[in-house]
């Protein structure tokens, strides 16, 4: 079977936060063992409108993943949050460099809402299954987390072969007066990635888009999370 090309992603500092712990989080996660037969690039972006517009693009052409794992700090967050949509729409808010998003959307002919095709109400339920806090949510904000998931589920929707996108928010860590250790979160880390990348070796497998599709049935009974808008 063809090896998968996977790219987890953090971002770096942003206006309040001078650490954020998802860069950490994509770039230890990366270095740890892979799961069989897969491809492991990551990179941590800066958490500005123009380089994850300039940036996100060039990632999907170059590298063409197979599995995208993007990380991101919710500050309000008490668990891990599996983002199910990402909206085509730009909060006016300052990034790290001080600017503005370009426009008030990320696509200017992109569709409103797209749709994760992984459950993250399955996905929340299994980390829940192994003792880590975790809720599905359906609401991705409207910062820089949006920009980047919307930009990797337009990408994704695009191509012929099934490309499994997911945004993972996670909560302020220990040090940062968060309820997760650095430890507890890498774990919970190093489980979505080998839960997702089995998904997407059986979706290749198969010829299924996913192993693990959302269902209107899960999305009605799960916990409807409103995030803050942070990245």
């Amino acid at each position: 079977m063809a090896t998968l090309r996977v790219l987890l992603t953090g971002f770096g500092p942003f206006p309040g936060v001078p650490e954020n712990p998802s860069a950490w989080l994509a770039e230890t996660l990366a270095a740890q063992p892979s799961p069989p037969d897969c491809e492991i690039e990551r990179r941590v972006f800066p958490t500005e409108w123009a380089a994850v517009a300039a940036l996100a693009p060039r990632l999907h052409a170059t590298m063409q993943p197979d599995v995208m794992i993007h990380f991101g700090l919710s500050q309000r967050a008490n668990s891990l949050r599996l983002e199910r949509s990402a909206h085509n729409r730009a909060l006016p808010r300052a990034d790290a460099s001080g600017a503005l998003p370009a426009a008030d959307t990320i696509e200017a002919r992109g569709r409103d809402r797209i749709d994760t095709q992984l459950s993250t109400a399955t996905i929340a339920r299994h980390l829940r299954d192994r003792g880590f806090a975790a809720n599905a949510s359906r609401s991705c904000g409207r910062y820089l987390c949006n920009s980047l998931y919307y930009r990797s589920l337009a990408w994704a929707a695009r191509q012929e072969s099934p490309r499994h996108v997911l945004f993972v928010h996670i909560p302020p860590t220990l040090r940062q007066g968060g309820p997760i250790g650095d430890d507890e979160l890498l774990r919970a880390a190093q489980e979505i990635l080998r839960f997702v990348t089995a998904a997407a070796s059986q979706a290749r497998h198969s010829g299924l888009a996913s192993c693990a599709l959302a269902t209107s049935t899960e999305d009605r009974t799960i916990a409807e999370v409103r995030l803050a808008e942070a990245p």
